[in-house]
């Protein structure tokens, strides 16, 4: 049985960077969606109408 358990333990380990490497791709996909997305936000000063305004 502790074969069995340090196995798990030794797939846990090798999945680690794996798991980080997804966490900073998606990190970085969601600021450059973010990044994107406030360029074609509307400024009230400008005189436009915002989603904020209309509500």
């Amino acid at each position: 049985m502790p074969a069995f358990v340090e196995m798990i333990v030794q797939k846990i380990a090798e999945a680690a960077p794996i798991e980080n490497s997804v966490s900073d791709f998606v990190a970085g996909v969601l600021e450059n969606t973010a990044n994107k997305l406030s360029r074609f936000e509307q400024r009230p000063e400008d005189g436009e109408t915002t989603i904020e305004n209309i509500a």
